[in-house]
């Protein structure tokens, strides 16, 4: 089970917030949450700015990686964007831990719509910082 004061500090991200991204879901090694879109996220083409998607991506992977008692900070992370997503679509991303050790994690994240289509694919690895250097 996740500490009450890690589950608050990895739910009230506010660049997350500022976006209008809910998390819906946290445990260890693992974050869902969700967008919808609006008309202030699309790009010239009228579908959703791929850093929407990144964001979306990014804030599950930033929540998965530091539901334990250490701080981690992102190293690398690599999307794929399979599909394109547009005004009104509700989507969902979800991070999961793939490998953990000390110091380093590998996270695979996937952003789906409402339909579950996959939008995109991500990896992402985090350093996890020692503790008394937090």
């Amino acid at each position: 089970m996740i500490d009450t004061k890690i589950l608050d500090r990895v739910t009230n991200d506010p660049y997350a917030k500022f976006l209008g991204i809910k998390v819906e879901e946290v445990k260890e090694g693992y974050a869902k949450a969700s967008i919808v879109i609006t008309e202030d996220l699309l790009n010239i083409h009228q579908t959703v700015n791929g850093g929407v998607i990144f964001s979306l991506a990014d804030v599950v992977f930033a929540i998965a990686s530091n539901t334990y008692d250490q701080t981690a900070v992102g190293i690398n992370v690599n999307i794929n964007y399979m599909s394109a997503a547009f005004l009104n679509d509700k989507l969902t991303a979800v991070a999961k831990e793939v490998h953990k050790n000390p110091r380093l994690g590998f996270y695979h994240m996937e952003v789906k719509n409402e339909k579950n289509e996959l939008i995109a694919t991500a990896e992402g690895m985090v350093y996890r910082k020692k503790k008394n250097s937090q």
